[in-house]
């Protein structure tokens, strides 16, 4: 493979400062050239649904990217540019950071780019900084964690620990997963010889601070009962599907980047093993391999949780890497080929660049399908299924509210099944008045049904068996169709229901689905 790498190509990559401007802009175009395909993913349209109604929490989720999307959302609109754009940032931050960690722990040349390399054409990094989620700002967060840390090791300095806690506590205000890494740091400082930081009172300061900044959203979830945790035990329980162990670590490997595999494993081999220079990287490793164990003791985390984690494994991996090459012999693109061919290759399934019709075909010809990590039906394009279908939802949801005498619309509603189809009618509602829409899935459940005074309501995917008892009569009137749907929402009923037998707050707590 060495042969067919243009001698002046390896000299460029001999260049740090080349990698370090040119990988993140190849990132962020890639994400840019994507920004508005196919359509809005249903938790984009509930983050839009979110930030006209701020708050400091809300049950599934708290509160920074929704101001994110809040402050975006008054440059750009409701639009995909304002949901997805950070997210484009934060891919080429995520790529710059991880390039620039792995130079300060003492990578050169053709490591740093293969550093970057990592998270640039990773198949689940792709997926996360496309959808306008908190997910990928929280894989962003991590990587300045790490960065920050490398500087602690080399000075520690109260301006860092500030900062890191600084950046504990806005991480916590967008994932409580930035909890794991709090837990991790402490246990990989204590099994190093990195225990030292921990006589200094600087990281107790820094953690103060971080925990001090996400107490808003804790006397948030304090004063309504805590219904985070609620819907945390619920979607284990109702919603995950049960993941052995072997199949997570399975998983892990086709979604990050198979030919990364190897060089991942033995950087933290190395650092686990390594008496000298990779011993002082392990409080790295252990962050990651901590979290990889605490999920996998779950046994139904999503395949994505541990994807923050390898920002710390990166810089590590690309160390050891060329330690072993420069110490075999082994010619760099052996590292940079693979990683760089296997990469590109699961572009056209991270990012929607291909025209849906091809998409179909290449999903179906692919050998390795995407796990389910969720119970449901699937659809021909998986993931993708969930930005199509929304307009014909609200117009069929608008055409049935219609039915309603008008005298009566005031006060009656559209009830879905979900925070999808809430936030989806609510975006692509046809009528000139804004969409009555009330759902009992998640923080639509606490933003209540409204003026809803029970005689009218409009039901999407629903009422369903268990609820029909309690009107005096339901009738299909309508029924969405998109066969690139979610299957259970391309071809899903719209009813009219009529007459509720019993007071609304009383009917409300019925429709309550925290997961």
């Amino acid at each position: 493979m060495a042969g067919i790498v243009a001698p002046e190509v390896l000299r460029s990559l001999g260049r740090d400062s080349i990698a370090l401007v040119l990988l993140p802009i190849l990132a962020l175009g890639l994400h840019a050239v994507c920004l508005t395909q196919y359509g809005f993913f249903r938790d984009e349209l509930y983050y839009l649904a979110c930030a006209s109604r701020l708050d400091w929490g809300y049950v599934d989720h708290p509160p920074f990217f929704v101001a994110l999307v809040w402050a975006m959302s008054k440059f750009f609109g409701a639009s995909l540019v304002a949901v997805r754009l950070p997210l484009a940032f934060a891919s080429a931050g995520t790529v710059a950071l991880t390039m620039a960690t792995a130079r300060r722990m003492g990578a050169r040349g053709w490591a740093v780019w293969l550093a970057g390399l990592f998270p640039l054409l990773s198949g689940m990094f792709l997926v996360l900084f496309h959808l306008g989620t908190m997910n990928g700002i929280d894989v962003f967060f991590w990587a300045v964690a790490a960065w920050l840390l490398v500087r602690i090791f080399e000075r520690p300095t109260w301006p860092l620990w500030i900062s890191l806690g600084v950046l504990f506590g806005i991480g916590l205000l967008n994932k409580a997963s930035m909890a794991w890494l709090m837990c991790g740091l402490l246990l990989g400082v204590l099994v190093s010889d990195r225990r030292k930081l921990l006589a200094s009172p600087q990281p107790y300061v820094a953690a103060a601070l971080g925990i001090g900044l996400w107490n808003p959203h804790i006397v948030w979830q304090a004063h309504r009962n805590w219904p985070t945790t609620e819907f945390l035990r619920n979607a284990q329980r109702l919603k995950m599907v049960p993941v052995p162990p072997w199949e997570f670590l399975a998983q892990q490997a086709v979604v990050m980047n198979l030919a990364a595999v190897p060089f991942l494993a033995y950087g933290a081999w190395w650092a686990l093993r390594d008496k000298g220079e990779g011993r002082r990287w392990l409080p790295f490793v252990v962050v990651t391999l901590g979290v990889a164990l605490f999920l996998l003791l779950n046994g139904r985390s999503r395949v994505n949780y541990l994807a923050p984690a390898y920002t710390f494994l990166f810089p590590v991996a690309a160390v050891a890497t060329q330690r072993l090459f420069e110490r075999r012999r082994i010619h760099p693109t052996w590292a940079l080929g693979p990683v760089t061919v296997v990469g590109l290759s699961t572009v056209p399934l991270g990012l929607p660049i291909l025209p849906v019709q091809m998409l179909i075909t290449v999903v179906a010809a692919t050998p390795i399908q995407p796990p389910t990590e969720e119970r449901g039906e699937r659809s021909p394009i998986q993931g993708y299924a969930d930005m199509f279908g929304w307009p014909e939802m609200a117009r069929e949801a608008y055409d049935a509210y219609m039915l309603i005498p008008e005298a009566e619309r005031p006060r009656s509603v559209v009830i879905t099944k979900n925070y999808g189809e809430a936030a989806a009618i609510e975006r692509f509602w046809p009528g000139p008045k804004p969409a009555p829409v009330v759902s009992g899935h998640n923080q639509y459940f606490l933003w209540g049904p409204g003026d809803w005074d029970g005689r009218a309501a409009v039901f999407v995917n629903g009422p369903g068996p268990e609820l029909v008892r309690y009107f005096r009569d339901v009738r299909e009137v309508g029924r969405t169709s998109n066969r690139l749907a979610v299957p259970e929402e391309g071809n899903a009923p719209i009813s009219l229901a009529l007459g509720l037998r019993e007071p609304v707050p009383v009917f409300w707590d019925r429709l309550k689905r925290f997961r």
